[in-house]
Parts: C-alpha cells; sequence; structure tokens
C-alpha cells in the first residue's frame, strides 16, 4: 500500500465516526438553498461569435459586463470563435412570467366559454332548468374572471418591457384574440430590440464576421431542468433495483444509495459554499459522481459481504485502503482540471470540476465513515436494527 492507516474498523466507537457525514449531510442541506442556477437553467442567451480576437476570456468578460450592465457573462476563448453567455434579461424574463399566466387563463377562459355555449343551448330547450341555469352563472363568472386575467397578464407584460419598447399602443383589451396579438408581438419586437442592442455593443468589443444568436426563454430552461429532474430521479431507481438485485436485502442496497445520495447533498452544498452554477455542465458532474460513488460502495458492500478471507473488520479495511487510493488520485485528476479551468477561464470544465470535486471530499466521508460501518454491522448481524430498536424502547420502559 503506498500509505496506511489504522484499522478504524476495529475500534469500539468506530460507529460514533457516521456521525461527521451526518453532519456533513446536515450542512449540505442547509447550505444546498442558496444555488445558483446558470443561464441554461435559468434562461439567458448564448451567442457564438466567428472572430480572430486576441482578448483573454477574463478581459472580454470584464468588458461585456460593463458594456451590457450584466452579471457574471460567462465567455469561452479559442483559437477563432468567442462563446458568450449572457444571464436572462430582467425584462424579457419577466415577460415571460407574464406570458405563462396568459395562457393559463387563456386556456380557463376558452374552456369556459365552450361549456358556456352548450348550457346556453342546453337553456333554450329547458328554458326552466334551474340546474342549467346555475352552471351558466358559474361558467360566464369563470369567463369573466379568465378575461380579466388574461388583461391584467397582459398590462403585466407590457409595463415589463417598457424598457426596450416603451409605452405600446392603445388596444382593444376586451377581444382576446387582441390580447394574444399584442401580447406575442410585443415580445418578439422587445426580443429583437435586445438583440440589436446586444451585438451593437459587441461590435465595439470584437470584430466578428459572423455570429449566431439563441435565447433560452424560461420555459425552455424550466423543461430543460425538468427533464434533468426526471434522469437523476431515473437514474437512482434504476440504481436502486439493480443494487437490490445484487444483494437481496435493503440493508445493504440502502447503504450504498444513501452514499450516493449523501455525496450529491454535499456535493450540492459545497456549489451553494463556493458559488458555483448548476448547469448542465454541472449536472453532468452530479451523474459522473452517482457513477463513482455507487462502483465504490458496491465494491465495499461485496468485498465485505460475498468474500470470506479474513475478519469482516479487516476485509472492510482492505476496501478502504483501495477505496482511498482510487478516490485520492481521481481529486488529483479533477484538481489539476479545476485549476486549468480557472487559469483559462472555461466555465464548463470549472462546474464539472468543481462538482465532482467537492463530491468526492465527501464520498471520502461518506463511503468509509457510514457505509462500511453500516455493512460491517449487517455481515455480523442481519437483525441488528431491530436489534437496537428493541434495546432503544426497553431503555424508553426504564
Amino acid at each position: 500500500m503506498p500509505f496506511s492507516l489504522p484499522n478504524i474498523y476495529k475500534s469500539r466507537h468506530s460507529a460514533y465516526f457516521m456521525l461527521i457525514p451526518l453532519a456533513m449531510m446536515l450542512l449540505g442541506i442547509y447550505l444546498s438553498k442558496g444555488i445558483v442556477l446558470d443561464s441554461s437553467l435559468s434562461g439567458g442567451v448564448s451567442i457564438i461569435l466567428q472572430t480572430n480576437s486576441t482578448m483573454t476570456a477574463q478581459q472580454a468578460a470584464s468588458k461585456i459586463s460593463s458594456l451590457l450592465n450584466v452579471v457574471s457573462p460567462s465567455v469561452v476563448v479559442s483559437s477563432s470563435t468567442v462563446s458568450i453567455t449572457l444571464p436572462k434579461n430582467v425584462s424579457l424574463a419577466d415577460a415571460e412570467s407574464s406570458q405563462l399566466a396568459f395562457y393559463s387563463a387563456q386556456g380557463n377562459y376558452t374552456s369556459a366559454l365552450v361549456n358556456l355555449t352548450n348550457v346556453q343551448v342546453a337553456l333554450q330547450n329547458q328554458p326552466g332548468n334551474s340546474t342549467l341555469a346555475l352552471q351558466e352563472r358559474s361558467y360566464s363568472s369563470t369567463v369573466n374572471r379568465s378575461l380579466a386575467a388574461m388583461q391584467a397578464s397582459v398590462s403585466a407584460e407590457l409595463a415589463a418591457l417598457r424598457p426596450l419598447i416603451g409605452d405600446a399602443s392603445a388596444f382593444n383589451y376586451s377581444d382576446p384574440l387582441a390580447l394574444e396579438g399584442v401580447s406575442s408581438s410585443a415580445y418578439q419586437n422587445a426580443s429583437s430590440v435586445y438583440k440589436d442592442r446586444t451585438m451593437s455593443e459587441l461590435h465595439s468589443i470584437f470584430s466578428f464576421s459572423s455570429y449566431s444568436y439563441e435565447q433560452i426563454t424560461v420555459l425552455q430552461s424550466q423543461y430543460f431542468l425538468g427533464k434533468l429532474k426526471t434522469i437523476i430521479i431515473a437514474a437512482f431507481i434504476l440504481i436502486a433495483i439493480l443494487v437490490f438485485i445484487i444483494f437481496r436485502s435493503p440493508i445493504p442496497s440502502f447503504a450504498v444509495i444513501f452514499g450516493a445520495v449523501n455525496d450529491m447533498v454535499i456535493a450540492l452544498g459545497a456549489m451553494a459554499l463556493f458559488k458555483i452554477p448548476l448547469g448542465i455542465a454541472s449536472i453532468g458532474g452530479l451523474l459522473m459522481l452517482l457513477g463513482y460513488s455507487i462502483d465504490t460502495d458496491v465494491l465495499t458492500a461485496i468485498r465485505i459481504l460475498k468474500r470470506s478471507e479474513g475478519a469482516p473488520e479487516d476485509r472492510a479495511y482492505g476496501s478502504m485502503m483501495t477505496g482511498l487510493t482510487m478516490t485520492l488520485t481521481a481529486i488529483v485528476s479533477f484538481a489539476v482540471l479545476f485549476v486549468i479551468s480557472v487559469v483559462e477561464y472555461v466555465p464548463t470544465y470549472y462546474e464539472i470540476s468543481g462538482v465532482v470535486l467537492c463530491g468526492l471530499v465527501g464520498d471520502l466521508f461518506t463511503t468509509w465513515l457510514i457505509n462500511a460501518n453500516l455493512i460491517l454491522m449487517y455481515s455480523k448481524d442481519k437483525h441488528f436494527i431491530s436489534n437496537w430498536i428493541r434495546k432503544v424502547l426497553r431503555l424508553g420502559d426504564r
């Protein structure tokens, strides 16, 4: 072994070591409330310029931030291109939220209007039907409320877009079709104005021959975020099924899944603490961390439960020494990538390496202080949890 440590699993107090990663998990949960989403998950603009500019990424980011009055633009400079990601424009983002409210109210309006029409037709054939009359009043009220909500949403959207397009011309607020047209055209005009302003300012910084401009709306970013959540949940479900098939017991399966969850929670807390944004790149880092955590936890469980040479404490210790070597090697590799990403200002590598680094540090504590201990207890006593609960209950009776 390249290094050696005392066999902590032979200590009578080894179970108390589990409190350390548990405390890290609670801290991670508390800190994760402050996670910031990057433009891929919160909305923004992605621009690629074809240019031979010799400006560094830091210099370009500073100038863009000053001229466009944006916070923390992401800039990646290569030999022939400059990739720029701008955070969402506040006016456009507020307008998008108003549009979502408008379309929700419009759906309610359309549904209520169809129902109202059907009831009114039925009332012509049964003019004295009190149930139909009650339904007519209810649907009529819903139509009016929905129309009022549509009007309020359009007004809020136009107010949000005023910094970009000024005051909109008067229109018929009582016409639902006119409301939809005004909402759509106002947003398109504002987006065009914002694009022209942005590219004009970038022209003053770079000399470029061509460019691509893509706006990520709040709706699109919410869709991406929802899909990423689905992917992570599906990954955990599939892993849980596979681990249960391997061990055919809930305790080792729980230990493996808990280890992966705890690593991700610690990583999320560290992301909030060190201001690493959550985006598609950092989600990729979390998935890499998930795979690494499951790998070490499963190998540890197999070595302790499936092998028979030596005492269980010695097998756990051997797993720890092998796992520490693997994890420390990975930490060094990602630390090098992290330093390069900071020096060269590569946001994608910064997010991935930062997330994996934080998670691997958490994995050192989670795997060897909780997972290995839980599996070791299970190898000695398959019913240790129920026995422990009975002891607690007996103490309570006293």
